[in-house]
């Protein structure tokens, strides 16, 4: 209890130590040579408990949120500053920098110019406005990119505030464990430690048993760091000052005594206990980092492709554009020489020139699709927030496109197949007793009638065992829930019985087995004073006991053919039920047997000889995970879309084996010699991992940036590759192996993991799925993607989505590639054979907005469908344009060229004019609008030349709306990229599809009926025979999308290497060839949609 004038302190503010005071520790620790920290906190602050009194906190209750507010003010705040927005005018100049946007405007400008000074005095007040146009085009295609990277940067900061919303704790306020996140916590907060947690602030240890830390990310050493309290700290320097009594010339080194102090940004890789903050926010090691590090919006890969595909496609349109702008020259220098040149028309020629400079630039711009990787992102942000309702929270973006490739996930077991919903079902003491689940209470002596035995058993469940029957793990949950149904008060056994500090060997994915040695023991004759409880797994366990307890409670040798007899009539037949079996058993201890040095890792240590031996045997626990429901039918589908899901579980490998026929990942009551293997077994027949370059085993003298693991022995692997489904009894390296193995062969690999030891799975593979409710700091840290819900049927989705927002982005490169195939090809041919495009570049312009960013809104944000799950995934490295897509690209662009020099150059024969209107030539056709006639003598030039110019011509402006109705319906034909017939198929469900079909069509009838001059097209708009003929014409890509699904593609090129999907050729999955994307019957919807 803090002393009465600390407490007024606190009230007032006032705190008996200070921040800096409080840094000084830390930077001690950071600069640390021998023992430098635990001087300090020694002399200075008289230990932990004296520091805390000072803080004004209670190493046993925590804060008492009497002060908060004064705290935050003295000590500083855990809160990040909010990131800094880039702003709307900063991202406007930001996307006004184009080049190509640069030499439009000055063209724009130089265009206003020229027209001003050649107009005729009663046109000036209107020759302003074709440059004017292209002002405001460029105004509006640059406020609309700054706008998209606006949202873009906004949907990225508001994932990242998610994240920092997931981070939470437990601290003591008030004497009670109490969740807040990290930004609530505070000098002096009491916060509980648990693996793989990251540590939030500076901080030192009050209390703890077997604690260590990564502290890597801090100072570049992978080594574990043991941390101890002061008490401990100070009884190991005593030792060490000690033995250099009796020690010549012994070196010090930095970490030869342990310390109490913990980094923030450090992770907690053992351990259990409470730790006391000292320093949070900007001022702790984490934050001072933070401050000198900027957020950056990531590229993925996919954007990386098609930044690519967009150069090369700029640089088509530069060549396009440089070979326009020399026919036009030499077109003009040719003809004009041939006229003659007149001094009167200087100005003339030179609004020509820049008349051909502009059509040169917006070709460029045209060409250039700069919307795909907008694309990208826009389909990656819709995505990210869709898929954070179906319980899959991405961390990296890339992640997403990734998993449409995935064609292997290695899934845990427990929480992420199961329910992770545990419960003791059968008990074998002697005998087998079933425990019935639905009872509230049980009986002891109905289930362990000798009441040694059940003293033990008792013991042995409470005491090695740590949280309580709410806040455990899954299995000591389950063992403490018992002991709840047999009114069992666990913790007075452990006030009792469990000693300060405590002794315990933690369990981890490696030892399989946890053990706690007690102290107060009743049953002393023989000289023990204390007792070793140990639990784990049951046949590891089992092979260290040489006795048992029998159903009578007496002691009984354990020989072989016991040991056989329990292992085949008991283990096996509880896996066999797909049960969980964990073995009790225990072990008296003289004094000078265990004791405080528990915590050091050699194995000679006599801590721990004592787990390894003369062990007696208690009882063995039946303990069952219930099978999530939606889990089959998951698997099933993952297999049906050329999955293969590969279980990888601690458990042996009967219950393994359970488990996966009941989850149908092993489809054959008989399974094949490899498609089960413990871990241990296949570690051993692969060889392990080797560097790629010197051939040695990690870690090897090659530089750190050179080493490339590969498997030892590849041709063993790739004998058990195709058949393995199970790997039981797996450690983490031997989940690390199967996952580098697979990703060596070329495998999109998906990989779940909640533990501190599955980082570095998780980290190697293309995907790590870390659980969002069980699992550590750690693994969410090394994860991509994180499953908020522990759900496998969520990780299935997250393929769905993966592989729609590749469909997405092909879906918006067949409609942009189709537009900008038509668009240059017509200017590109008007302009060397009219000395013209047909199509303005104010025209060109929103073309050009239609086709990158309301092209990339609404083909990007397709809802993913059940049959994207129905075809093997895409490739690793599977080009981004299909074979079906050039096929579709090659008719389409040529259909639509076609039908557009049809209009331009034979328009006049066929497009009616109504009557009387001016220019015509007999009433019934409209007059060409083309500059010169196929001789070169003036056509409609000749009329903009005269004193009643009729302005833009109707010819032309039906080309331009033409044109642009065909890419407005082909908008919709582009939503379906493997020859679905139906292209109208759910686009009901797309209202971002709808509202831009809309808007664009209607702003597009503004255009051409309103704008006039602005836009270069007819002044009175189009009379209602001529609209017909337009959408007509826009109508006519309907039946060719629909005949050119039935052309076979092998008949056009395929762009990019084809590779064969390496599950398909060894034979391991069962792809239905039979069934094509063309026309499927349509499954049953899954429950999880």
């Amino acid at each position: 209890m803090a002393k009465p004038e600390l407490e007024t302190r606190r009230l007032n503010g006032d705190y008996a130590v200070d921040l800096d005071e409080l840094i000084e520790i830390v930077d001690s620790y950071q600069n640390r040579q021998f023992d430098e920290d635990i001087q300090i906190i020694r002399t200075n602050h008289e230990g932990i408990e004296s520091l805390a009194q000072k803080l004004c906190t209670s190493v046993e209750k925590g804060l008492n949120e009497s002060d908060l507010e004064f705290r935050e003010v003295e000590f500083g705040t855990n809160k990040k500053d909010p990131p800094k927005r880039t702003g709307f005018c900063k991202l406007f100049i930001e996307a006004m920098n184009d080049l190509m946007l640069k030499i439009l405007i000055v063209s724009a400008f130089i265009s206003i110019i020229i027209s001003m000074i050649i107009a005729e005095d009663d046109e000036r007040s209107i020759a302003w406005v074709e440059g004017g146009a292209i002002l405001i085009a460029v105004l509006v295609v640059t406020t609309v990119t700054a706008w998209n990277d606006y949202q873009k940067e906004k949907q990225f900061l508001e994932l990242n505030a998610y994240n920092d919303s997931q981070n939470n704790i437990i601290a003591l306020r008030k004497g009670e464990e109490k969740e807040i996140n990290f930004n609530e916590i505070l000098a002096g907060d009491i916060i509980q430690i648990k693996p793989g947690m990251s540590i939030p602030c500076d901080s030192l240890l009050v209390r703890g048993t077997g604690v260590t830390t990564d502290e890597s990310a801090m100072t570049g050493e992978s080594i574990e760091l043991k941390k101890e309290t002061i008490k401990q700290c100070e009884v190991r320097l005593h030792e060490k000052l000690e033995e250099e009594k009796v020690t010549e010339n012994m070196e010090r080194t930095n970490h030869d005594i342990p310390s109490p102090v913990l980094l923030s940004g450090t992770e907690i890789q053992t351990g259990e206990g409470w730790f006391m903050v000292i320093v949070v926010g900007k001022k702790s090691c984490v934050g001072k980092i933070y401050e000198k590090l900027g957020q950056e919006i990531e590229t993925t890969p996919l954007q990386e492709k098609l930044t690519a595909i967009a150069t090369d496609i700029g640089y088509i349109g530069m060549i396009a554009a440089a070979i326009t702008l020399i026919v036009l020259f030499g077109r003009f220098f040719i003809e004009q020489g041939i006229e003659g040149f007149k001094s009167e028309d200087i100005g003339d020629y030179f609004s020509e020139w820049f008349d051909y400079i502009l059509v040169a630039v917006t070709i460029v711009v045209v060409a250039v699709p700069e919307g795909l990787p907008l694309a990208v992102m826009i389909a990656l942000a819709y995505s990210v927030k869709k898929m954070l309702k179906d319980k899959n929270f991405v961390k990296r973006l890339s992640s997403c496109e990734i998993m449409g490739g995935a064609n292997n996930i290695c899934s845990d077991k427990t929480g992420t197949l199961t329910k992770n919903i545990m419960n003791v079902k059968e008990i074998w003491q002697g005998e087998t007793i079933e425990l019935e689940s639905e009872k509230l209470t049980y009986v002891m002596a109905d289930v362990i009638n000798n009441e040694k035995a059940a003293k033990l058993f008792l013991e042995g469940c409470a005491c090695n065992t740590s949280g309580t029957s709410e806040s455990a793990n899954a299995t000591e949950k389950a063992m403490l829930q018992m002991l709840d149904k047999f009114e069992c008060d666990y913790q007075s056994m452990r006030d009792i019985h469990c000693q300060d500090p405590l002794v315990r060997f933690q369990f981890t994915s490696k030892r399989k087995k946890m053990s706690t040695i007690l102290t107060k023991i009743t049953d002393n004759k023989y000289g023990y004073d204390k007792r070793l409880h140990i639990k784990g797994a049951a046949e590891i366990i089992l092979r260290s006991c040489n006795q048992y307890i029998n159903e009578e409670g007496g002691l009984e040798p354990l020989d072989e053919d016991m040991t056989e007899y329990i292992n085949e009539n008991v283990i096996e037949e509880f896996a066999k039920k797909a049960l969980r079996t964990i073995c009790l058993a225990y072990k008296d201890l003289r004094p000078n047997e265990g004791g405080i040095t528990h915590e050091d890792d050699a194995p000679d240590k006599v801590n721990k000889l004592v787990e390894t031996g003369d062990l007696i045997c208690i009882a063995i626990l039946g303990i069952r995970d219930i099978i999530r429901p939606e889990v089959p039918k998951a698997v099933e589908i993952c297999q049906e879309a050329g999955i293969k899901v590969r279980m990888v579980t601690g458990d042996n490998k009967t219950t393994a084996m359970a488990i996966a026929k009941e989850c149908g990942i092993i489809s054959t009551d008989k399974p094949s010699g490899d498609s089960v293997l413990e871990g241990p077994e296949f570690y051993k027949r692969v060889g392990g991992l080797i560097c790629k370059n010197c051939s040695e085993a990690p870690p090897c003298d090659c530089p750190t940036k050179k080493v490339q693991e590969v498997v030892k022995n590849k041709d063993e692997f790739i004998k058990i590759y195709g058949e393995l489904e199970v790997l039981a009894r797996s450690r983490p390296e031997d989940k690390y192996l199967l996952v580098t193995g697979l990703r060596e062969l070329g495998d999109v690999v998906a990989v779940t993991g909640d533990g501190t030891n599955d980082a570095p799975a998780l980290k190697k593979a293309d995907v790590g799925f870390a659980m969002g409710i069980t699992g550590t700091d750690v693994a969410k840290h090394a994860a991509d993607i994180i499953l908020l819900d522990d759900n496998f049927a969520s990780i299935v989705k997250a393929c769905m989505w993966g592989r729609n927002i590749f469909d997405n982005i092909r879906r918006f490169l067949q409609f942009q590639l189709s537009v900008n195939i038509v668009a240059l090809s017509t200017s590109f041919v008007g302009s060397c054979v009219l000395r013209e495009s047909p199509l303005q570049p104010i025209q060109l312009l929103w073309v050009n907005l239609i086709m990158d960013s309301l092209g990339s809104l609404a083909e990007a944000t397709e809802e993913p469908i059940p049959e994207l799950l129905e075809r093997p995934p895409h490739g690793r490295d599977e080009y981004i344009i299909s074979h079906k897509m050039v096929k579709h690209l090659s008719i389409m662009g040529l259909y639509q060229s076609i039908v557009i020099f049809i209009v331009v150059f034979a328009g006049e024969f066929f497009i009616p004019e109504e009557s009387g209107y001016t220019p015509n030539r007999n009433g019934d056709y409209v007059y060409p609008g083309r500059a010169y006639s196929w001789g070169g003598d003036d056509l409609y030039k000749k009329l903009r030349d005269s004193d009643d110019d009729p302005g833009p011509s109707r010819h032309f402006t039906i080309v331009f709306n033409s044109f642009v109705f065909m890419q407005i319906f082909n908008m919709i034909c582009s939503r379906k990229i493997n020859d679905e017939i139906n292209v109208f198929e759910g686009i009901l469900k797309n209202k971002i599809f709808i509202i831009i079909f809309f808007t664009i069509t209607i702003i597009q009838i503004l255009i051409v009926q309103f704008t006039q001059d602005v836009f270069q097209v007819a002044r009175d708009g189009l009379y209602w025979p001529q609209w017909i003929i337009c959408i007509g014409i826009g109508l006519t890509v309907f039946p060719i999308n629909f005949m050119t699904k039935f052309i076979p593609e092998r008949i056009f090129p395929e762009l990019g290497k084809k590779k064969k999907n390496p599950l398909e050729s060894s034979g391991s999955l069962n792809f239905r060839k039979s069934r094509k994307n063309t026309m499927r019957v349509r499954q049953p919807q899954l429950s999880f949609m």
